[in-house]
């Protein structure tokens, strides 16, 4: 990795970490505080989907005009929208402030996320994919796994305001990073125009395996962000710090395997990792509601983070190298985040639908067999290979 190449992967691996950690103090904290203000299961569902509704929207725009403008701007501009909407949660005392204020927070989502994912990906050798994205979502989920201790530690000792201007504090920090030792990065290697639509990305069988996988797991994802916080707080009668402990630690986990799962990746079928991990994720969901008390929870959330860590270094490893054969890595890493965006949109409302009408129970067992859905669909697409990949 050349000189250059190194600053960029240090501004992004910090960046991304800073603007993760001030999300990860929210989320957990997130639906107590909506119940807080009268948010009924399908009214906190709400909350949490329209991050993704308005991610989702806009995903395929800014992943193809970052492909022809550069990245930078993207990212900067996002980060400094993460740490304004800190004043919107601090001034959203009602259901639809919130769901505002979330809308807005998806808008930044989609400028930092996918583009950052794309700039990696561009400056990663080939061969090693898997280590180098392994490494990124190291402080990628590192971020997002110390916020919810952090955020629950400080509600905890100074209240819930305090979470606020906690998150954007750091989300700032991520923005003061980004616009000071991120170089710009144009569509210069490749001047040909790029073609509309998306259509293209559906034809490779692999892309097909890994979208409906992504779709599946993060439906999961949503379940648990959503719902883990009211299972410990209302069943199991958790403090915030628990519950914060709680949605940490599956992160934690998975952050601490990025690197040697991603450097195991480029050396073993991807596919395999990807099968085994969506299993392990579907088991612990389904786990999660016949626990009966802190310790039993945590396990299970320890498994949900094994989960994690083996599956998503090889996934994204496989999308890299899908994107370096078509030559679009923004509008690659758009529609992976954007798969990610609707199972985030469906898993909250599904959860808050069946809670409401079925019980909570239902819906973690729900959510696990729509991962186990997620990981046939996968090894169905990938079946005529005569590896995983």
């Amino acid at each position: 990795m050349g000189e250059l190449q190194k600053k960029i992967f240090i501004a992004l691996c910090l960046a991304i970490f800073s603007a993760m950690l001030g999300m990860g103090i929210v989320a957990p904290l997130l639906p107590v505080y909506a119940q807080h203000y009268g948010a009924t299961g399908l009214a906190i569902g709400l909350i949490f989907a329209s991050f993704s509704i308005s991610r989702t929207l806009l995903l395929p725009l800014i992943g193809k005009v970052s492909d022809k403008k550069g990245r930078k701007i993207f990212i900067t501009a996002g980060l400094f929208l993460f740490s304004l909407t800190s004043i919107g949660y601090l001034v959203s005392t009602t259901i639809p402030l919130l769901v505002l204020t979330r809308t807005v927070q998806g808008i930044a989502a989609a400028m930092v996320i996918p583009i950052a994912l794309a700039y990696m990906g561009e400056i990663t050798p080939h061969g090693r994919e898997g280590a180098y994205m392994g490494t990124f979502n190291l402080f990628f989920y590192g971020g997002l796994a110390a916020g919810p201790i952090l955020g629950g530690i400080v509600k905890d000792a100074f209240g819930m305001d305090s979470s606020f201007y906690a998150m954007g504090i750091l989300s700032f920090v991520g923005f003061l990073t980004a616009l000071l030792f991120l170089p710009e990065k144009k569509r210069e290697d490749n001047p040909r125009p790029v073609p509309k639509g998306y259509r293209r990305f559906f034809k490779p069988r692999t892309l097909k395996g890994i979208f409906i996988y992504r779709l599946c797991f993060s439906i999961g994802i949503g379940v648990t962000w959503a719902f883990l916080p009211i299972f410990g707080d209302n069943v199991l009668h958790l403090s915030s710090s628990r519950i914060g402990i709680l949605i940490s630690l599956n992160i934690l986990i998975a952050t601490l395997l990025q690197t040697p799962f991603g450097k195991l990746a480029d050396r073993i079928p991807k596919g395999w990792f990807v099968s085994i991990g969506g299993i392990m994720a579907a088991a612990a969901l389904i786990l999660i509601p016949f626990t009966r008390n802190f310790t039993e929870i945590f396990w299970v959330n320890f498994l949900l983070g094994i989960s994690g860590g083996i599956a998503m270094p090889a996934l994204t490893a496989l999308v890299v190298e899908e994107g370096k054969k078509i030559g679009e890595m923004g509008s690659m890493m758009s529609l992976f985040v954007l798969f990610h965006s609707i199972g985030m949109i469906i898993g909250p409302i599904f959860a808050g639908f069946t809670s409401e009408t079925l019980s909570l129970t239902a819906t973690f067992v729900g959510g696990g067999f729509i991962g186990l859905l997620g990981v046939a669909g996968f090894t169905i697409s990938l079946k005529r290979r005569t590896k995983l990949v």
